[in-house]
């Protein structure tokens, strides 16, 4: 029954005390509140006095629930993406709610047991389910709410049975790796995400191709899980024995921050006279003059435009069939990428 918390007893003020203050019958407080819904201007002028007095609004939820639809829209993340977040976590959950949904968010680490995790949350109907994590593979979200098709960020496009949005990430590195050889660097480290990221394993395969295009050579790789902390403690493997490579391209710009900072604070090797940096992503810390970070850029505002669209034509029957575009990534050139001379 739809109600809400009265301001002065803390009692719950149900539809049906609008009703009788208002004078009116309990459908005609269902009709004010609707969009659709006809009601005499007169009528609903009264039930909006009366609802504000009482402090009341309605229970959209069990509203929607009545309808079949709940406008619960899941988001599952990677707990570690706290840093990352803010930039696509939010454009996401903006879209989601100025579209008239509700997001509710399910924060997982990348050991988590994703499986275990939906089905001990999910214990209410959605109408999305948007995943964003390692943890929980195609498979998995397909069995946790069978009767929605997930939507996966940054997975490849490999399965008919799921929507995927993806950026073109190997364009904005075949971006970086041409302008690094115009600009003379040769050798090329690599600092590797989580071993279960689909976006890391991309992002390497697109360096390593584009390099050997161009017969670079991939000199040294390391794996800083997508963190700042482990970026940092694996950062002495890049530049180890003296064997500096031209370029480091970090697989996000977290790594790249954490991968700067070892350099400036227990080395002698400058940024970017001596080694260049690019990040993944320009999350708005790439912009700091401490960082001045060049990065790959990817449309978060896009990429959570895309999602909400996907989600409305869902809601047509006539209009269900949906390509999801793919999201472009290009090279942002701030400071960190030097001139080397051949």
């Amino acid at each position: 029954m739809s109600a809400s918390l009265g301001s002065a007893t803390g009692k719950r003020t149900r539809a049906s005390d609008v009703a009788e203050l208002a004078g009116v019958s309990r459908s005609a407080v269902s009709r004010a509140f609707s969009q659709t819904a006809y009601i005499a201007p007169e009528t609903k002028a009264k039930v909006l006095k009366a609802a504000a007095e009482l402090n009341y609004s309605p229970d959209s939820l069990a509203s929607s629930l009545a309808k079949g639809r709940s406008n619960i829209v899941v988001v599952v993340l990677n707990q570690v993406d706290a840093i990352r977040g803010p930039s696509l976590h939010s454009a996401l959950i903006r879209s989601l709610q100025e579209s008239g949904r509700l997001p509710v968010v399910l924060n997982l680490s990348p050991t988590d047991d994703g499986a275990s995790s939906l089905k001990r949350h999910l214990t209410f109907p959605v109408e999305g389910l948007i995943v964003m994590s390692d943890s929980v593979s195609v498979d998995v979200a397909r069995h946790a709410v069978p009767y929605v098709r997930p939507i996966m960020l940054n997975f490849e496009r490999t399965r008919a049975d799921v929507d995927s949005i993806v950026a073109n990430d190997a364009a904005g590195i075949a971006e970086l790796v041409q302008y690094l050889w115009e600009t003379g660097h040769r050798s090329i480290g690599f600092m590797a995400g989580r071993s279960s990221s689909i976006s890391s394993k991309i992002r390497r395969d697109a360096l390593a191709l584009e390099i050997a295009r161009r017969g670079m050579h991939l000199a040294v790789e390391a794996s800083g899980e997508f963190t700042y902390d482990q970026a940092f403690e694996a950062a002495p493997a890049l530049v180890a024995d003296g064997n500096l490579p031209d370029a480091i391209f970090c697989a996000n710009d977290v790594m790249a921050f954490a991968v700067m900072d070892y350099l400036r604070l227990k080395t002698r090797h400058r940024v970017p006279e001596d080694v260049s940096i690019v990040g993944f992503d320009d999350i708005f810390m790439a912009r700091w003059p401490i960082y001045n970070l060049s990065t790959i850029r990817q449309d978060f505002d896009s990429m959570a435009a895309a999602v909400t669209a996907i989600l409305e034509r869902r809601r047509d029957p006539q209009d269900r069939k949906f390509d999801p575009p793919t999201m472009v990534a290009e090279l942002v050139l701030r400071g960190t990428i030097g001139r080397r001379a051949r």
